[in-house]
């Protein structure tokens, strides 16, 4: 279990005071709690994906940033190498309100909380930082509308939000979850809320690197 933050010790210290840094960030947007924690520790599975296809979610060939329109996992292995460092937040939300309607209010904070992250990471100089939300963008940005990049000659509407959840490449987000000793219970659109002791909704942003070392750890 990681019980606390794991800063990489491979870098120098203004890395690591980056990190800390951003984690103070996510708090302050607003995030339950946030751990740093080492990219190579992000659990990749291939069973995960089958969460994002009918019937557990509607959305799946729905969005560009939804299976199968996303890498695979084995592709997710591969593209998360070169990364040193990643922080996982979360958000506490009631089980009674996730099934709510403000439950989608806080699938957005999700998106909003990673992409306002990895904008902050990028400008700080790790050009590849990398924020992964929570459940499928077009449920929370264009729920009643077709998906415009995965229409011919169409751009998404929202390219600084949208992004893949955790789930979409095969992250076990229950896993890590318990990882950092975080409380998570299993649920499904069917569950009832009252049968759950709380639930969470996190999010992922991996850190770094600049351009230049991705090149030269991915080999290119």
């Amino acid at each position: 279990m990681i019980e606390r933050d794991v800063l990489d010790t491979k870098s120098d210290s203004k890395v690591n005071a980056h990190l800390l840094w951003l984690k103070k960030e996510a708090l302050t947007l607003g995030a339950s709690d946030v751990r740093i924690i080492p990219a190579d520790t992000v659990p990749i599975e291939d069973e995960i994906i089958e969460m994002c296809s009918p019937p557990y979610c509607e959305q799946y060939g729905k969005s560009a940033n939804c299976p199968p329109h996303v890498m695979t996992p084995e592709d997710a292995r591969q593209w998360i190498r070169p990364y040193h460092s990643a922080l996982i937040f979360k958000i506490d939300v009631s089980p009674r309100v996730l099934f709510s309607k403000q439950g989608l209010e806080i699938f957005k904070k999700v998106f909003l909380i990673s992409a306002r992250l990895e904008e902050l990471s990028v400008e700080q100089g790790h050009a590849l930082s990398k924020g992964l939300a929570a459940g499928s963008c077009k449920t929370v940005f264009c729920r009643d509308i077709p998906c415009d990049g995965l229409i011919k000659d169409r751009k998404c509407r929202y390219p600084s939000l949208a992004r893949p959840s955790m789930e979409a490449l095969g992250i076990n987000v229950f896993r890590l979850a318990k990882e950092v000793g975080w409380k998570i219970h299993a649920i499904l659109r069917k569950s009832d809320p009252n049968d759950i002791p709380s639930a969470m909704l996190a999010g992922l942003v991996l850190v770094g690197p600049g351009s230049r070392e991705h090149d030269k750890a991915s080999g290119s």
